[in-house]
């Protein structure tokens, strides 16, 4: 007998009764929303109650950590999310929408995210262009410039000192720009200069100086260049050349001596602020790598990649630490408290992955081995599979000659490279 029909907006990808006397369901959707669902005779199943407000539908793009390490702000595809990092819970879920005439509401795709001095603000670059400054306290959007940029906001940073931030777009522009009071005593954002670039800014990034003379802003642009200017004057200081896919991420020590980038070429070269010379070149990453992390008052860095990884490298040895493993898909953004006690890591699995640092010791050897092992295994079962085939083709090939393979299909091309 047929008892009733549970109808969901989006695709179940799980359900389970709850216990009691009454006869209710619980069914997860694939947007991350949990559904209970309560049975009534002669009426069927019936919504009782959502549970929505918990982990993003789609993948998280960004993530910033406020400047005590308490909160941590995640963002997607029409969401912002504000967590408390230390009892993992949501504080403030907020829609990212715009009004538009043809539909009522549009979602924004944010891309990037940082927390203002204070860490009662969050600012918000989007695919649209869109500039946002919102309080998470009461949720509201006091800022919002829909003309920051002409295409997306790939990438901002907050200056050192806290005076104002840095935005770069596909309209080759870098926009910086400065925090002013308003009159109703909440933040805004004025803009103050421009900086033309010949191609698409991928990355933008604040050196740590606090010497007004001496603070640098680093430059990634699609044409596999970086380009560091000085941030008083914007005189070009120096043009780091050598990746071959642009650099999706950069980052600098905060003793202002080594910069670091890495991007779609899957390499990380580590270079000089003093002369710009390339010390290493490091591979390890077998996808492009999206994000890249200092650790405070250290030359060690954490890098996350499209390989679903998160490596752990020492700039001064030229070596890796640690092989972080655990996410089911792409890692798109890292943040780093400032006492590098823990990472925070995202990705399209829409996991907030927290990574703490324990008191185990390190052998890198041991870590090394563990590796190549791992390298080993997989060969040996890529090639047990490939015996296997061949053994059972072999009677029904016969004396067929094998074909050349054709040439468009091992042709390695810029757009297949950066597809992965």
């Amino acid at each position: 007998e047929l008892l009733g029909v549970v109808r969901c907006v989006h695709k179940i990808k799980g359900f389970a009764f709850a216990r009691g006397k009454a006869i209710r369901l619980a069914v997860a959707s694939a947007t991350n929303v949990v559904e209970v669902h309560s049975f009534v005779r002669d009426q069927g199943f019936s919504l009782s109650s959502t549970f929505n407000m918990y982990g993003h539908v789609t993948g998280i793009r960004s993530i910033a950590l406020s400047s005590d390490d308490a909160l941590t702000c995640t963002i997607s595809k029409g969401s912002a999310k504000v967590w408390n990092v230390s009892t993992r819970s949501c504080v403030r879920a907020l829609p990212l929408t715009k009004s538009d005439k043809k539909t009522k509401s549009a979602a924004l795709y944010a891309l990037c995210c940082a927390f203002l001095p204070g860490n009662a603000h969050v600012v918000v670059g989007t695919k649209e262009g869109t500039l946002l400054l919102f309080d998470y306290a009461s949720g509201d959007v006091i800022f919002s410039d829909e003309e920051g940029h002409d295409g997306a906001i790939w990438s901002l940073d907050i200056r050192s000192d806290g005076g104002g931030l840095v935005t770069g777009g596909a309209d080759h522009l870098v926009k910086f720009w400065e925090f002013e009071e308003s009159d109703s005593g909440e933040p805004s954002l004025i803009h103050t200069r421009t900086l033309k670039m010949s191609d698409d800014v991928v990355a933008v990034r604040y050196s740590y100086s606090q010497d007004t003379s001496k603070r640098l802003v680093a430059v990634s642009s699609l044409d596999s260049t970086i380009k560091i200017f000085f941030d008083d004057s914007l005189k070009f200081f120096l043009s780091l050349y050598g990746h071959k896919l642009p650099a999706l991420a950069v980052d600098c020590s905060d003793d202002d001596v080594l910069l670091a980038s890495a991007g779609a070429d899957k390499t990380i070269k580590i270079w000089g602020l003093d002369f710009g010379d390339t010390h290493r070149t490091l591979h390890g990453h077998t996808d492009s790598i999206t994000d890249l992390r200092f650790v405070r008052r250290t030359h060690n860095f954490f890098t996350a990649s499209k390989d679903k990884t998160i490596r752990y490298w020492d700039a001064d040895k030229f070596e890796q630490i640690l092989l972080l493993t655990g996410h089911i898909a792409e890692v798109n953004c890292l943040a780093m408290s400032k006492a590098g006690g823990f990472v925070l890591s995202g990705g399209m699995d829409r996991q907030v992955r927290v990574w703490e640092r324990t008191k185990d010791i390190v052998f890198l050897e041991e870590e090394k081995e563990r590796e190549l092992e791992k390298l080993f295994d997989k060969v040996d079962g890529s090639r047990g599979e490939q015996g296997i085939g061949q053994d059972d083709d072999d009677d029904d090939a016969g004396d067929r000659d094998a074909a050349p393979q054709s040439d468009a299909a091992v042709r390695k091309s810029v757009v297949s490279i950066a597809a992965g």
